[in-house]
């Protein structure tokens, strides 16, 4: 009876360690990516908010200070907010209507491969450029384009025999924006052809049998079950895409900007005022990428108000 008493206290002891284990350990296997997000991405947004309202420049130590809203002011009064702006709103059509299209034919196609292998190698083949090293891949495409000794301008002319006037690409006001967007839809269609394919995925095989069944054919099976059902993933891709209105990567690596300003993007001259032109003036930089995240999170709420407006409350 004494030994009984005396493991009481134990057998509690055991079963609040159990517990406080079983509170702690989901905690820790989120752990590095919580690290990982207050550094790297919860830190620098705080920052920006931060330096908004102050005159930071960085070649100028003595002429930082708090200036209010003034930074605003100067904003919507700057015209290269709007033009560069039309820019990345250009570049985004390209890009996003040309690799969701693509992505989109690649998915269903791969989907309808019988063999597992064969999926497998044709994903690797498609998703291959989305871990190679971004950098690579722009001086590569650089030299793709390149006017004189290009494989581009040999593809179209020596071997397509086709008569094509835009031979400059990077060089040419009217095709420099859409070049950069082509290399973009190679370079990370993959992504988006992954997330179709996991979207088609969760589509029950028993809704494609039953509309066999009742005669309808591969087209109108796309049509009337898979499209809709695949509403969640366009809405994901769609707001996931926003992003390239912030774009930088590519024109700073290829085109700095040029020809005349044609691959200014919004992102690009954010980057110019904040590292570039002046005193590097990453307040007001700080500024217009701040007011494009705001733009994008009310675009993304907008597109998720617009795809759910049907569905019953």
């Amino acid at each position: 009876m004494i030994k009984e008493n005396f493991s009481l206290p134990q057998t509690y002891k055991k079963k609040w360690t159990s517990r406080l284990v079983g509170a702690i350990s989901p905690y820790l296997f989120i752990a590095p990516l919580l690290v990982y997000f207050i550094i790297f991405v919860l830190y620098p947004i705080l920052q920006t908010i931060v330096f908004v309202f102050m005159r930071y420049e960085f070649l100028r130590p003595d002429r930082r200070g708090f200036v209010g809203l003034a930074n605003f002011y100067k904003y919507f009064a700057d015209e290269r907010v709007l033009e560069t702006f039309w820019v990345s709103i250009k570049f985004f059509l390209l890009y996003v209507s040309a690799s969701t299209l693509l992505a989109l034919i690649v998915a269903l196609v791969l989907d309808r491969v019988g063999k597992a292998y064969l999926v497998t190698i044709y994903r690797t083949i498609f998703y291959l450029p989305v871990v190679l090293p971004a950098g690579i891949i722009y001086l590569v495409w650089t030299w793709i384009y390149d006017p004189t000794w290009g494989v581009m301008n040999t593809l179209i002319r020596n071997v397509l025999g086709i008569p094509w006037p835009w031979d400059k690409w990077l060089g040419d006001p009217f095709m420099a924006l859409p070049s950069l967007a082509f290399m973009s839809v190679w370079r990370l269609m993959g992504v988006t052809m992954v997330l179709f394919l996991i979207g088609l995925s969760s589509i029950s095989n028993e809704l494609r049998e039953a509309a066999v069944i009742d005669g309808a054919n591969e087209w109108q099976v796309i049509r009337f079950i898979e499209l809709p059902m695949l509403k969640p993933t366009f809405l994901i891709i769609f707001v996931l895409r926003l992003q390239v209105l912030g774009l930088l990567e590519e024109p700073l690596a290829m085109t700095e900007g040029r020809p005349l300003r044609t691959t200014m993007t919004y992102g690009l001259q954010a980057y110019n005022i904040s590292f570039r032109d002046g005193n590097w003036e990453i307040g007001y930089g700080s500024t217009w990428f701040l007011m494009l995240g705001l733009f994008s999170t009310f675009i993304a709420i907008i597109a998720w108000k617009l795809m759910h407006r049907d569905e019953p409350v």
